[in-house]
């Protein structure tokens, strides 16, 4: 019954929206007479002689693929192939007795919807008839062509054969008063002509289509045979520096056991001749103590309340708490700003604030290390800085000692406390060149599977002081022996026994114009530096480094092998910051967090650990934009960025998302902090590939607009903007692109 109402339905819509539905099921154009092809059957009813004539077998007259009825949703109306009748009139006149019966006469129609009453009883919206006039024979294909008509065979004979037989018809068949019916085949002949040279055409286009594709792939496998072969060199090189840096590792593995053992001897020496170092003054009973137990970290003393506690160690909290705190001190910073901050903490890289003076670079890293409990250290840098002894001093053979620097006395203060932040700002960095005072320095900075190995000075001093201090006590043991001194004789005792003094000066090989106090002096000063200073230093894992630059005529440029090292976080003027908006931040932070976080304390630890980047993954999207980006745009402007800023990017986004940022904005920042710094070149010379510089940064610019369309980043303080500033700038400073220009 529900099949039923659902045909009923169906025969409510019009004549030409049913014949519609029949020209979309069976893919003929809309708007046009649906014509078809079937075998011509004549079938007998009754006594009387009365019969009926039908089209079976309805096909598609250029497909010749087979007509079945549509379906009504999931309702099969009629399951077998469509037929049609043939109507009393001109149609009958074609067709004779005999022919029929043999049931192999095919004919060609136009067909229209049978009337509705018949539909009605056959419960079939489709039920189709042939339209009176349209009906035309077609002739038999030649016996000797052995072509089987049947299911879609059809189609041969009907391209074969129908337009031979609408000329003959046309010719000998048409009537005086079917003149108009003769033009209108005489119009399809026409048509059938112009389809064959379509089809013609059609076939030279995809001849040549399939010549352009192959060309293509040529030049595709050609592409992909340079890509491999970069592949390769690129795992050549990777393996040579794999091996070199093995070799590296070796080597510093063995000078680090070198290195150990005689630390161990300066322990032994002074755990086993304490007392007598002691009684003869070359050292205290202090420092002895700290070279003894110096690998023994205790508490470090802090008083507060624990981030683990206060946060949940949820690190994207951290933000507006140090936002909060930082207000306190009257410094106003956007959150955006301080989430970047945080995840460059994270990654553990060098991070360069660059900005005018007064913008709040060192007061963000003097106040952000406060607000979490930790330490911070500024060094300024001195413009006739030179090379790496600035930094972290240098061994004096005179003096015998090492003169450290206020650098490295910082190192050595983190060392000692391992859980407490230590934020180490070397101040207008860019006064001197760093490549010059800072290349060794960022070269152990690479190293990220572990913690790198500072070396200070040659072993062999501390090797020296071992023996020398050795054969010393030894001398004044045998005098004290000859002279009938006990072991608690001090070195005021010795001085003051004549023959202890003489028997000092003859085993010591001293003459009686040189003095044992000048000696022992001498000794203890040595010793004592050795104590203080050893020859290498492990970074602490507890140390962070910054930089602070400002860009005009009194400093130096970053040069390519710094900025492709660290991350550049540009500070604006803080007078042009939105106070209002910032505030209305705090206020909104305020409500969720805890009351009093003034006392927070966060281990080292917490803040993120010392490790290599992350492999290479060119499933990501954002490593994927990347590398096209600089495949694409930044290779030709002459601006680097391989494979591992690539991985680089990758720990700064993971770390930005554990601060609380989108990837997006992630992605945004990795775009200002180690690509756009490294933009400086005339737009007036052309590119790598030949085009005009000015172009192809424009093309960057609308493919980071493009890219960043839609998500949460702010527009107006993105890449975006940026890049629009650079472009603008260009123009008044004769196409010099520099992202530092003001």
């Amino acid at each position: 019954m529900a099949e039923e109402e659902t045909v009923l339905a169906a025969l409510s819509r019009t004549s030409e929206e049913l014949l519609q539905e029949l020209r979309e099921a069976w893919d003929m154009p809309a708007g046009r007479p649906i014509r078809v092809v079937g075998r011509l059957t004549l079938t007998w009813r009754g006594s009387d002689g009365a019969d009926m004539v039908f089209l079976n077998e309805l096909e598609h007259p250029e497909t010749g693929v087979g007509l079945v009825y549509p379906r009504i949703g999931t309702l099969v109306v009629n399951p077998d192939p469509v037929n049609a009748s043939v109507p009393p009139g001109p149609s009958r006149t074609i067709t004779d007795a005999k022919t029929l019966a043999s049931g192999e006469q095919w004919a060609i129609a136009e067909i229209e919807l049978s009337t509705l009453e018949q539909r009605r009883r056959l419960l079939n919206p489709w039920v189709v008839t042939v339209r009176s006039g349209t009906l035309r024979l077609l002739s038999d294909l030649p016996d000797e062509w052995q072509v089987q008509v049947h299911g879609a065979q059809s189609v041969k004979r009907i391209s074969a054969s129908a337009r031979e037989e609408i000329e003959d018809y046309v010719r000998n068949s048409v009537l005086e008063e079917d003149q108009e019916l003769a033009r209108s085949h005489a119009e399809n002949i026409r048509r059938l002509a112009e389809l064959a040279t379509s089809r013609r055409q059609a076939e030279d286009d995809a001849r040549a289509m399939l010549a352009g594709l192959n060309d293509e792939l040529a030049a595709q496998q050609l592409r992909g045979d340079k890509v491999r072969q970069e592949a390769d060199d690129l795992q050549q090189r990777l393996t040579f520096e794999r091996d070199q840096f093995v070799r590296q590792q070796r080597h510093i593995e063995e000078e680090t056991q070198l290195m150990e053992l005689r630390h161990r001897r300066l322990k032994e020496l002074l755990s086993e001749k304490r007392d007598r170092l002691i009684a003869l003054g070359l050292v205290d009973a202090g420092d002895i103590d700290a070279v003894m137990w110096e690998n023994e970290a205790g508490e470090d003393g802090q008083s507060g309340i624990r981030f683990s506690e206060a946060l949940d160690s949820d690190f994207s909290r951290l933000a507006p708490v140090l936002q909060i705190e930082l207000q306190k001190k009257g410094l106003l910073y956007p959150q955006a700003l301080l989430r970047d901050f945080l995840a460059l903490l994270r990654t553990r890289d060098l991070v360069v604030l660059a900005g005018d003076s007064g913008s709040g670079k060192t007061s963000l890293i003097r106040a952000a290390s406060e607000a979490i409990g930790g330490v911070c250290t500024v060094v300024p840098v001195k413009p006739n800085w030179t090379g790496p002894e600035d930094l972290l001093g240098y061994y004096n053979p005179v003096e015998r000692s090492y003169q450290a620097t206020p650098f490295l006395v910082a190192l050595q203060d983190a060392a000692r406390q391992p859980d407490v932040p230590h934020f180490i700002c070397l101040d207008e960095m860019n006064l001197a060149r760093v490549e010059h005072y800072f290349a060794d320095f960022l070269s152990l900075l690479e190293q990220r599977t572990d913690l790198p190995t500072i070396q200070l000075y040659t072993a062999d001093e501390e090797r020296h002081v071992v023996v020398e201090q050795g054969l010393f006590l030894h001398v004044e043991a045998e005098a004290r022996r000859r002279a009938g001194l006990g072991n608690t004789a001090t070195l005021e005792d010795i001085l003051g026994n004549d023959q202890a003094n003489a028997e000092i000066h003859r085993l010591s090989g001293l003459t009686d114009k040189e003095s044992v106090l000048i000696y022992h002096g001498r000794l203890r000063r040595s010793l004592a530096a050795q104590m203080r200073m050893p020859t290498s230093l492990t970074m602490p894992a507890n140390v962070w480094i910054f930089g602070a630059v400002n860009m005009d005529d009194t400093t130096h440029q970053l040069s390519p092998k710094v900025l492709d090292r660290v991350h550049v976080l540009r500070f604006g003027n803080p007078m042009l910051a939105d106070w209002d908006a910032i505030e209305s931040e705090i206020d909104a932070a305020a409500g969720t967090l805890p009351a009093d976080l003034s006392g927070l304390l966060i281990r080292s630890d917490e803040i993120g650990l010392r490790q290599d980047y992350p492999v290479f993954d060119r499933q990501d999207d954002n490593v994927r934009f990347l590398f096209d980006v600089s495949r694409r745009h930044l290779d030709p402007l002459g601006v680097e960025f391989g494979l591992r800023a690539i991985r680089q990017a990758q720990g700064y986004i993971n770390a930005a998302v554990t601060a609380g940022l989108s990837k997006d904005e992630a992605l945004d920042n990795v775009i200002r902090h180690k690509i756009l710094p490294k933009m400086a070149f005339d737009t007036a010379r052309p590119a790598g590939n030949g085009r005009a510089r000015r172009e192809i940064l424009v093309e960057l610019r609308d493919e980071l607009s493009k890219r960043f369309e839609g998500t949460n980043v702010q527009m107006d303080a993105s890449s975006v903007a940026e890049l629009d500033r650079m472009i603008r700038l260009a123009e008044g400073h004769n196409g010099i692109v520099n992202y530092w220009l003001r």
